[in-house]
């Protein structure tokens, strides 16, 4: 009965010395989003460690994107909520190319539209250098601790963007 007690806690102790190296190279994984400042219709510099500690949502788009339009009203319906609660930020990135889109285009669509969200403008430093985006719209997730916790390609609604932040808490 002793062996068999040993035995099974023997066994017990290599699956976990076998599992850890594979949780620690999950944990390895992770990748950290580096720090980035761009300008935004505010007319202030904002860098993504000004908002060390919360959850922030990147949302890529250009008024030039239906799709990106189309998401518009429910990315306003969530920034007025995260006003409220401090969940997390919403954080547009204006994909600036000089020739059709430009800040003042963005500026004026969103003022336009009664669209009250801070706009960034990214001339392809943050979408193409950091995240890669394959195109817009884009929503990209980054945790507290700066993580890259959600990639969202295409038009994104209030619930799932909801889903993506309570995912990254």
């Amino acid at each position: 009965m002793k062996y068999r007690g040993f035995r099974t806690t023997f066994v017990l102790l290599v699956a976990v010395l076998l599992l850890l190296p594979g949780i620690t190279q999950a944990q390895s994984q992770r990748q950290r989003v580096p720090d980035f400042t761009l300008m935004s219709n505010q007319g202030k510099a904002i860098s993504l460690s000004d908002y060390a500690g919360k959850v922030v949502l990147l949302n890529f788009w250009a008024t030039w994107c239906p799709y990106c339009l189309e998401e518009l009203p429910e990315l306003q319906k969530l920034h007025d909520e995260l006003m409220e609660t401090g969940e997390a930020v919403l954080l547009l990135l204006d994909q600036v190319d000089g020739e059709y889109e430009t800040p003042a285009v963005g500026n004026a669509f969103l003022e336009e539209n009664g669209f009250d969200l801070v706009n960034l403008y990214d001339y392809g430093a943050v979408s193409n250098g950091i995240f890669g985006v394959p195109g817009y719209p884009t929503t990209v997730v980054i945790d507290k601790e700066g993580y890259l916790s959600g990639f969202w390609f295409g038009p994104i609604t209030y619930e799932q963007a909801k889903g993506l932040i309570e995912e990254a808490n």
